[in-house]
């Protein structure tokens, strides 16, 4: 399989959905915003998370470890800069299958330091569902009208900071329901190995 960039994956992401969406809506995933331009967003409840996990500094290619990626299946790291979140640039790792492999997917990792994880309360063309990764507030979160392109997981672990996992399958073979497990499973496992980094 040729190596593509995370900014081919997502646009991958986009041309899929565009195929399958009822809405009409395509694109990044992208909270509600005002009128003036401004996102939507409610004041954030205090936290629940279990301790913080500052993200400063940490490369989002050792977010999953070589045990890691033999449990979810992957062999190429691809690093990279991500707008995930509008307006913030963020480190990002993909973590791909390598040649050959049956089935091709991929986790993308962003480390978001500059918005905390209530960027996503507002749902814009999204579902935002809430959910809980190894005990820390988590939301999933997938493009309204779509069951075939992709599922998110955005993890509060501090003051704004979140993580973001990915899972994208190439393809339509994969379930929503499989594919928001495997974003999660991601997420699990980023959340154990970050904590090992400090």
């Amino acid at each position: 399989m040729r190596l593509v960039k995370w900014s081919a994956v997502v646009a991958l992401s986009a041309l899929t959905l565009a195929g399958c969406v009822s809405t009409g809506q395509v694109g990044t995933p992208t909270p509600a915003t005002t009128t003036a331009g401004s996102k939507t967003s409610a004041t954030p409840a205090p936290s629940e998370r279990p301790k913080d996990i500052k993200l400063d500094g940490l490369d989002p290619c050792k977010a999953l470890s070589a045990n890691d990626q033999k449990q979810l299946g992957t062999v190429v790291t691809q690093p990279d800069q991500s707008d995930v979140v509008e307006g913030v640039k963020s480190p990002a790792c993909t973590f791909l299958t390598g040649p050959g492999a049956s089935k091709v997917y991929s986790y993308a990792v962003h480390l978001v330091t500059g918005k905390g994880i209530d960027y996503w309360n507002s749902s814009g063309n999204l579902d935002i569902a809430e959910k809980k990764v190894a005990g820390f507030p988590a939301k999933q979160v997938t493009f309204k009208g779509t069951s075939s392109v992709d599922c998110s997981v955005a993890v509060d672990v501090a003051d704004g900071q979140h993580v973001f996992v990915q899972f994208l399958p190439i393809g339509r073979d994969t379930t929503q329901d499989v594919m928001c497990q495997n974003a999660a499973k991601g997420a699990e496992l980023a959340l154990a190995t970050l904590q090992t980094l400090k």
